[in-house]
């Protein structure tokens, strides 16, 4: 489970695909802090993923133990 008081950091490419793919900083927050559900990627990696009204985003990320870095998001 994601510790609530952790902050959010987003990867220039997150920040990049968000902006392209018109996904808010709301959404990846509830993404990440309550996924539909989350699935185990590569090198330590999670892919948390939510429905928002028939849109799914995804959000690529890793615990650290200050933070959570958001690597890219679709």
């Amino acid at each position: 489970m994601i510790n609530m008081d952790k902050s959010i950091r987003y990867s220039g490419h997150a920040i990049q695909r968000r902006f392209e793919r018109d996904i808010s900083e709301k959404q990846i927050e509830q993404t990440v802090r309550f996924p539909d559900y989350t699935k185990t990627s590569f090198e330590g990696r999670k892919v948390a993923v939510k429905k928002f009204n028939g849109k799914v985003v995804n959000v690529v990320y890793v615990e650290k133990e200050t933070h959570i870095n958001v690597i890219t998001v679709y």
